[in-house]
């Protein structure tokens, strides 16, 4: 099949030739006159307020407040963020660069200076020869005192996407903010807006100049790219990892932010996969192998951009890899991480990012972290599948291409397609979490292809009942190893071994109950073997539908089962109140307090029979 092409022709000219011209716009140099010259009619320190009643007027720094500590910060004349705390000349010299002129000429200090006229008198002329650095101290520092107090780790937001307060979707490429106008491309230099802080940082990609239509979209490409692997899904997983690359461009834009991890063994491409991604995303994401999560949090720091980690493996000894998937998770809801300091001082960070992972081996997960994942597995390549194949990215332009797309068609986004992948998914009885998670994903897909690219692929977006059907099986064996919290607490249970039984004999304690149910087991002898683990049971309606395994909120046999476990210390007895009434009965007055080993205990009481029946329902 031929590669599918991109924008060409006349409009992709246009839109060059505008870059171009943006280019040399930027790069004119600034006019700073002398200090001594007036600036709007004003002389050298005569300004309304001078010298700290207010600030003098066009002040190229601008102060943004003060945090609890009293440390100033500002913006400075590039529009970088600083911190001050000493207000010596090589600090003042940094605010004010390259208007320098300016900080002279608004707190100058005046010399005298001799000039002998055409007649031989000499004249005597004040002239600025140096500043008053106590003067512009006094100034700024009575400036950030009068502003609401500045918080840096919340209110400052680096590159990326994000989304004000209309709903409307804005791009920070480090010099520029970026924002669609109807179909007119808009910047402004990054000031205070909404609350929020956005600061000059090095440049990342900005976007293409020109309107990106769906049949011209780099997206099509990467998307053919994409099937060559030999995916678990063929159907699927390119559309999912279509849409990641989507979602890590909108960043900070979105209320969830899915996370892919793809999986599988030697020979798969799995790194050539980076390649690929990494390509498309040039100049707007952090690459990275075998990473730690304070390598990353310390590099990303404020910025919205993806985040790609390769060769994440489960290491023997080691938990390097669960915290870089624990601030992933934190990540996908737009979370803070506070960090101590060595000075004693905390320091919260908010990721916005978005993450995809690979690796051989994939480190233990929690179902938190499972919930917010598609797993996209890889099987080995033939030669005949495109081994060593050349992937057709365009660099330069196929990641500006996508950001403009994502810009225009942003409202539909945001306001049709999540809405429509949302009631299709619900319908199926996913819940919200695997709708976040899925159903952004193949929305962020479908706004860069379009509904017919999907139908090609084998979704058939026009069948909204069949294509529900088509994603729910799909994702069955992932949603159906994401038990609740109280779920994998009775399992946990019941997979327990009775160690100490008489005979010789460890059966487990489901083992038990299942014996009982099948009448091999008297059930006096199996209160005697359950309470050699600090349980007991209650008999078919007394008082559940079937029998009933009771558990005590203490036992020194159940802390030993339950121990390195999250429902250590009783906290198993916490959990199984998690679950739905019927299963766990925990309203039964009397019938809840029973002997084990001699003591009155009180117990809640798990029917074994609607626990069969819940598992039953949800296919777990």
């Amino acid at each position: 099949m031929a590669k599918k092409t991109t924008q060409t022709g006349t409009r992709a000219i246009r839109a060059i030739f505008e870059t171009a011209r943006r280019q040399l716009e930027d790069e004119k140099p600034i006019d700073s006159p002398d200090p001594n010259e007036p600036r709007n009619g004003l002389r050298a320190g005569q300004w309304p307020g001078a010298p700290h009643d207010a600030l003098p007027p066009d002040c190229p720094v601008h102060v943004i407040g003060r945090d609890a500590g009293g440390t100033v910060w500002v913006r400075t004349a590039t529009g970088h963020m600083r911190a001050v705390e000493k207000w010596d000349m090589p600090t003042l010299l940094d605010l004010f660069a390259p208007d320098v002129n300016y900080l002279f000429w608004a707190w100058p200090a005046f010399g005298k200076k001799k000039t002998v006229g055409e007649d031989g008198t000499v004249q005597e002329e004040l002239r600025v020869v140096r500043l008053e650095r106590d003067k512009v101290a006094a100034c700024l520092i009575n400036a950030a005192a009068k502003r609401p107090d500045f918080d840096p780790q919340t209110q400052h937001r680096g590159r990326g996407g994000w989304q004000d307060k209309t709903g409307r979707f804005v791009w920070h490429s480090g010099n520029w903010m970026w924002s669609v106008n109807g179909s007119t491309l808009e910047r402004a230099r990054p000031g205070e807006h909404e609350g929020f802080l956005y600061t000059r940082q090095p440049t990342t990609i900005e976007p293409w100049d020109a309107p990106i239509k769906q049949d011209e979209s780099p997206a099509l490409r990467i998307l053919e790219d994409l099937r060559s692997w030999k995916w678990e899904r063929p159907y699927l997983d390119p559309v999912l990892c279509l849409g990641w690359i989507a979602t890590a461009i909108m960043g900070g834009a979105l209320k969830a932010r899915p996370i892919v991890f793809t999986g599988g063994g030697a020979g798969v491409g799995k790194s050539t996969l980076h390649e690929l991604l990494r390509n498309v995303l040039e100049g707007a994401v952090f690459a990275a192998v075998d990473t730690t999560a304070a390598g990353i949090y310390q590099r990303v720091k404020h910025d919205a951009l993806p985040i790609l980690v390769d060769e994440l493996e489960n290491k023997p000894g080691s938990t390097k890899a669960q915290s870089v998937i624990e601030l992933a998770r934190v990540a996908y809801t737009g979370g803070d991480i506070a960090r101590g300091g060595a000075d004693h001082e905390g320091t919260t960070f908010r990721m916005h990012n978005s993450f995809l992972f690979s690796a051989i081996n994939p480190p233990p997960m929690t179902e938190a972290d499972k919930s917010r994942m598609a797993i996209l597995n890889l099987s080995r390549l033939d030669m005949a599948d495109g081994v060593g194949r050349k992937m057709s990215v365009a660099i330069e332009t196929d990641g500006r291409m996508l950001l403009r797309q994502i810009m225009d068609g942003w409202t539909e986004f945001s306001g049709r397609l999540l809405q429509d992948w949302w009631d299709t998914l619900q319908k199926q009885g996913l819940d919200s979490r695997a709708i976040d998670t899925y159903g952004t994903l193949l929305a962020a897909a479908e706004l860069l292809v379009g509904p017919a690219e999907l139908e090609d692929i084998g979704l058939p977006v026009t069948d909204q009942t069949k294509l529900g059907e088509i994603i729910a099986a799909a994702t069955a064996l992932e949603r159906g190893e994401r038990l609740d919290n109280w779920h994998k607490c009775v399992n946990r249970l019941l997979d327990s071994t009775i160690e100490a039984w008489r005979d010789g004999v460890k059966p487990t304690v489901g083992g038990v109950i299942d014996q009982v149910e099948r009448d091999n087991l008297a059930l006096e002898f199996a209160k005697e073997r359950l309470q050699l683990v600090n349980l007991s049971i209650r008999n078919k309606g007394d008082p559940g539908d079937g029998f009933c395994l009771a558990v005590p909120n203490d036992g020194p046999v159940l802390q030993k089962l339950f121990a390195d476990t999250e429902w250590q210390r009783g906290g198993w007895f916490g959990a199984l109140k998690q679950a739905p009434n019927n299963v766990v009965l925990r309203n039964e007055g009397n019938k809840q307090k029973l002997k084990i080993n001699g003591s009155t205990k009180h117990c809640l009481l798990i029917d074994m029979s609607a626990f069969a029946a819940y598992v039953d329902k949800e296919g777990r």
